[in-house]
């Protein structure tokens, strides 16, 4: 009885913590929003989930962390898509048709269209702060680790740690940069489900005939 008591302690400390992270990137993305990634501090993210300054300190190291977080969602959601692609196309396309399946989910009115929210809110904060930008949160691997590096590297058949991981998400890091640019920004086009995935086939486009040439 003791053994089972334990085990429904943890899992309830499991599920608050779970709760308590799931807070403070609500709290972040709400502030982000209302006022601005520039002008949103650590200590208002704590006030708003009604936590203390230091407790958000034990779920994120800074707010730029909280950013990077909300994009591992869209990343994990993407490497799912990225697994069930075929073996025999290249691994940009594998990419590029991922991208495409989780965002068309809202554009064709799948009720499951939680990841391009997540992706509409993340460009809408990011877009509007001069001094960050997409880029450097794609699925980066130095020193972070994305479902998607694993699923990359069991499709090439080398260590998640070989270069040809390196080259694959930094040079589709630009590919999505480019795609994003400008999306949610004051003035700039809406982050609908249908303009998004247009800018992933247009830019992917161009990656594809600049590599013919």
């Amino acid at each position: 009885m003791a053994v089972v008591a334990n085990a429904a302690a943890t899992g309830l400390r499991e599920l608050k913590k779970q709760r308590t992270r799931a807070t403070l990137i609500d709290a972040a993305l709400h502030l982000c929003i209302e006022q601005g990634y520039e002008n949103t501090t650590v200590e208002q993210i704590a006030a708003r989930a009604e936590i203390a300054p230091r407790t958000f300190s034990r779920y994120f190291s800074s707010k730029e962390a909280v950013i990077v977080a909300i994009l591992g969602g869209v990343a994990d959601d993407v490497a799912e898509c990225f697994a069930r692609q075929p073996t025999d196309i290249t691994q940009y396309e594998a990419l590029a048709r991922a991208h495409l399946e989780v965002f068309r989910s809202a554009q064709y009115g799948i009720p499951d269209s939680a990841p391009f929210e997540r992706m509409r809110l993340l460009l809408t904060i990011v877009n509007s702060a001069p001094a960050i930008g997409l880029r450097p949160f794609m699925f980066r691997t130095d020193g972070l680790h994305y479902a998607a590096v694993d699923v990359a590297a069991r499709r090439m058949g080398v260590a998640a740690s070989h270069p040809a991981i390196r080259i694959l998400f930094d040079t589709w890091a630009v590919v999505m940069g480019v795609a994003c640019h400008g999306l949610g920004a004051v003035g700039g086009p809406p982050v609908e489900p249908d303009v998004l995935c247009n800018r992933i086939e247009s830019a992917y486009g161009f990656f594809t005939r600049l590599w013919g040439q």
